[in-house]
């Protein structure tokens, strides 16, 4: 669960083996984006991948929900090794009272 921290930001302390599908989950969406050309809403995938790599696990609401439309897709067709680590992941970016996925 994210934990809620100042500023609306929250907090995701991604163990390394998720934090590893989730950056695989976002860069597999901006491929997608890229080969489909779509960037009418630019890469928000982009920002989620700064705050994931910068150590700080701090996500702006937004940044959460990106995340967790990219694990979503990802996990559809993810390959093995990843399923665990990525439902673990998904379940870290449920919103307080939402039932867990």
């Amino acid at each position: 669960m994210a934990e809620p921290v100042e500023g609306g930001w929250r907090t995701l302390a991604f163990s390394r083996e998720e934090a590893w599908v989730v950056h695989a989950a976002l860069l597999d969406r901006v491929r997608t984006a890229v080969e489909a050309g779509d960037t009418a809403e630019g890469y928000p995938e982009l920002d989620a991948l700064t705050a994931l790599e910068d150590g700080r696990e701090r996500f702006a609401p937004d940044e959460i929900g990106v995340v967790r439309r990219a694990l979503e897709v990802y996990l559809r067709s993810a390959p093995p090794r990843d399923l665990a680590p990525g439902r673990a992941a998904l379940r870290r970016t449920g919103v307080p009272g939402a039932p867990d996925t």
